[in-house]
């Protein structure tokens, strides 16, 4: 069989398992295109109107699958860690594509729920490949080889790497020049490694010769650490990602400062992304901005709110001591 597999969500993150595991099982894989404006407007059109940017994104990825493929592979997304869920849409996605999509091309759900154990959460997989004819001995050593590429996969992103360069082998992402400094660039993945919604933010912070740590690079032992200075569990996944990884390279002395990008009208981004400011107003007074996107985003505007960030970011650099003090003027009379 061949299965579509959309370049949305969470698809930077879980892509070798995903690939791996269908190959391993005699399927053959085609992936949608890279997103472009063409996806993004077909997507815009066909999802409910009040959808955030990356859920509009994925049905236009399905939209580009039809034809091309058997069937399409949506993952139901439940939760990824214990005790913790990521957003609902994840839950949703699966019904919205089938309702909105016309006409919709079958679809292979996958239901993956990791709240009580991970062990529980493999099930998914394994009714999954049993309904596509495999035997429970090839599904086994199918997942076995799916989770040795997916912690290769992982142990090169805490290595240094990220999706964009370890997927797409991006290598002209490398520095030319004398580094300035180091930016932390908070998002999620299916954000600042989209390059087309991203606006390519990844390659610009590097042609302007800093280096780019993001959330992938950082353990989840120091998330969890970083993030225990809350009285209260953060139970959404991506959200403790951002948070904690933010607060980390805060702490640790890192970076020389945050771009933080959203989606507009994304929930968990509104608080957890407050928290993260708030934290760093108080604590570190790093320079952050924080930049916003939506299908209507275009370069213009971004390019010139990054450009003046990294100005404001050098300035300060130079400059920084010369700031005057609350309540006084900066010149004397």
């Amino acid at each position: 069989m061949k299965i579509g597999i959309p370049r949305a969500l969470l698809y930077p993150i879980f892509y070798p398992m995903w690939e791996t595991f269908f190959k391993e099982l005699g399927h053959s894989i085609v992936n949608s295109t890279r997103t472009n404006k063409r996806i993004l407007d077909s997507g815009a059109k066909a999802c409910v109107e009040d959808a955030c940017l990356p859920v509009k994104i994925m049905h236009g990825h399905v939209i580009d699958l039809i034809d091309r493929c058997d069937a399409v592979f949506i993952p139901r997304l439940i939760s990824i860690s214990q005790e913790e869920y990521i957003c609902p849409k994840f839950i949703g996605i699966p019904e919205m594509i089938k309702n909105s999509v016309k006409p919709c091309p079958s679809l292979i759900v996958l239901d993956y729920n990791a709240k009580k154990s991970t062990n529980m959460a493999y099930k998914g997989y394994y009714k999954l490949a049993s309904d596509l004819g495999s035997s429970k001995k090839d599904i086994k050593q199918a997942l076995e080889r799916a989770l040795g590429q997916q912690r290769a996969y992982e142990r090169a992103l805490l290595g240094g790497s990220n999706p964009l360069l370890a997927l797409e082998g991006l290598e002209t992402f490398s520095i030319r020049k004398e580094i300035k400094g180091t930016i932390g660039l908070i998002g999620h993945p299916y954000l600042i490694y989209d390059r087309y919604i991203s606006m390519d933010v990844y390659k610009k912070l590097i042609s302007h010769d800093y280096r780019v740590i993001v959330p992938e690079n950082i353990r989840p032992e120091a998330i969890e650490k970083a993030c225990s200075i809350y009285p209260k569990k953060l139970f959404w996944s991506y959200g403790k990602h951002l948070l904690g990884s933010g607060l980390y390279m805060l702490e640790q002395g890192l970076v020389d400062g945050l771009v933080l990008v959203t989606s507009f009208a994304c929930g968990i981004d509104s608080f957890v992304l407050e928290l993260l400011q708030r934290k760093n107003n108080r604590d570190y007074k790093k320079p952050l901005t924080i930049i916003t996107i939506d299908e209507h985003s275009g370069h213009a505007g971004f390019d010139t709110r990054l450009e003046a960030f990294i100005d404001m970011m050098e300035w300060r650099k130079e400059n920084g001591n010369n700031i005057s003090s609350h309540g006084k003027g900066l010149y004397i009379s």
